[in-house]
């Protein structure tokens, strides 16, 4: 004869039988939405990698940059508006603002129109195309500062391969890190090159995708090959285009090697851009307030006219 279990010991659990009643409640809810759990179960470290690496970084930023921090004792202190005060303000950030959308613009326009033709080269039925395309590709995958490294010792003004070449032929040195032109051309013609390569692919990868009907209706029409380019080439290539630019105005704000690696700003401040002023204030001055605004404005500024061409985009495909 079975007795009933005393108030103080633990009830028997029948074998499959679940002990915890939240899991019994649980059951039926997981049964009807297995696929979901299952798959919010999947994305749940994505998501944590991005709460940890992306948003939260990006509310830390727009919190300080209505503080005043040097980011190493203390605790942030609220100053208001006045970082955003400052920054419309003082000409050096603006001046910065404009440097970074003038050099890249002008090293989204050489990528373009280079990587376009190059792209279009490439797409012959040539011997080791191959070969070609991953020469092209190759500065893409080295690392800038090697690249730095390289630059630097060709235009050093005492030992450099530039100096002994113009002396060779007789021609009066040119010390380029004193030069806001030369140092200007150097550092977007390092750039281009450096950046050529992604453009080259995205451009090859368009032209592979145009279905080749076109082209040969536009033969038997008697179609030179300028208006093929015209009408058939560069029309379907509008979205690549339309990608490409607005990932080079998203990218034109956020050169920073360059800068840092071959002119430093310089000369005069005059090559300094928005993200290099941005680090100066962060780790140089430690104004982390300043710079957490300045990170802002590049954000919001970025954004507004990544939306203005997109919107200009989709108007001209309707």
């Amino acid at each position: 004869m079975s007795r009933a279990p005393s108030r103080n010991e633990a009830p028997r659990v029948r074998p499959g039988e679940s002990s915890a009643p939240a899991v019994r409640r649980l059951r039926p809810f997981y049964n009807r939405h297995r696929d979901g759990v299952i798959g919010y179960s999947l994305l749940a470290p994505m998501f944590l990698f991005f709460a940890v690496f992306s948003l939260f970084p990006v509310l830390f930023v727009i919190y300080l940059s209505f503080t005043e921090w040097n980011g190493v004792l203390g605790l942030p202190k609220g100053v208001g508006f006045d970082n955003f005060v400052r920054f419309f303000t003082t000409g050096d950030y603006l001046l910065t603002l404009l440097h970074a959308g003038l050099y890249g613009l002008l090293i989204l326009a050489g990528c373009m129109t280079i990587g376009f033709l190059i792209a279009v080269l490439l797409n012959q039925k040539v011997k080791a195309v191959g070969l070609y395309r991953t020469l092209w590709y190759l500065p893409v995958v080295v690392s800038f500062a090697v690249v730095a490294q390289i630059a630097n010792a060709l235009l050093d003004p005492v030992t450099g391969l530039a100096r002994k070449v113009m002396e060779r032929f007789g021609m009066e040195p040119i010390i380029f890190q004193q030069s806001v032109f030369w140092m200007t051309f150097w550092l977007i013609v390092i750039s281009v090159w450096k950046g050529i390569g992604g453009t080259v692919i995205i451009y090859l990868a368009g032209l592979q995708g145009i279905d080749t009907a076109l082209y040969e209706a536009a033969k038997v029409d008697g179609a030179t090959r300028f208006k093929i380019m015209f009408y058939i080439t560069l029309p379907s290539l509008r979205p690549i285009t339309m990608y490409i630019a607005i990932m080079g105005i998203i990218g034109s704000f956020q050169i920073f090697e360059p800068v840092q690696l071959l002119t430093h700003g310089g000369p005069q401040g005059h090559t300094n851009i928005i993200l290099h002023r941005i680090y100066q204030d962060a780790f140089q001055s430690f104004n982390m307030g300043m710079a957490s605004a300045s990170s802002v404005m590049v954000l919001l500024f970025t954004f507004t006219l990544t939306m203005i061409q997109y919107r200009i985009s989709q108007r001209n495909q309707t």
